[in-house]
C-alpha cells in the first residue's frame, strides 16, 4: 500500500508539471502591443524596464520594423498633440501680456486722492 501510494504521488506529480513547449516571440507580449496601440506613455511606470527588455528582444529577433513602427507612431502621436499646445500657448502668453500691460498702465495712471 505504501508502495503504491508513492507510486501514485510521483506520478500526480509528473502529469500536475505543465510543460509548455510553445515559444512566445516577445514582440507578441501585451505591453508591446499596449505601447503600439494607446502609446509609449500608456506602459505603467513599473513596467518600463521590462518593456525596453522586450523591445531590445523584439530587435535581436529580426523584427526591427515593428520597433521603429511603434517609435514612429508614438513620435506622430505626440506631434498631433503639440499641435494643440501651441496655439493655447500663445493664446495664455497674450492674456498675460495683457494683464501686466493693464496692471502697470493703471500704476502710471492712478491718481492719488486729495487729503482735504
Amino acid at each position: 500500500m505504501k508502495i503504491l501510494s508513492i507510486i501514485l504521488f510521483l506520478f500526480h506529480l509528473l502529469i500536475a508539471q505543465n510543460v509548455d513547449l510553445e515559444v512566445i516571440s516577445p514582440c507578441d507580449d501585451p505591453l508591446i502591443k499596449l505601447a503600439s496601440n494607446k502609446g509609449i506613455k500608456a506602459v505603467p511606470v513599473k513596467n518600463i524596464l521590462k518593456y525596453k527588455r522586450l523591445l531590445k528582444a523584439c530587435e535581436k529577433e529580426g523584427r526591427v520594423e515593428d520597433v521603429k513602427q511603434i517609435l514612429a507612431k508614438d513620435w506622430h502621436r505626440d506631434f498631433q498633440r503639440s499641435k494643440v499646445m501651441a496655439s493655447w500657448t500663445s493664446t495664455h502668453a497674450m492674456c498675460v501680456f495683457v494683464s501686466f500691460a493693464y496692471y502697470f498702465a493703471g500704476k502710471i495712471l492712478a491718481v492719488k486722492p486729495e487729503s482735504s
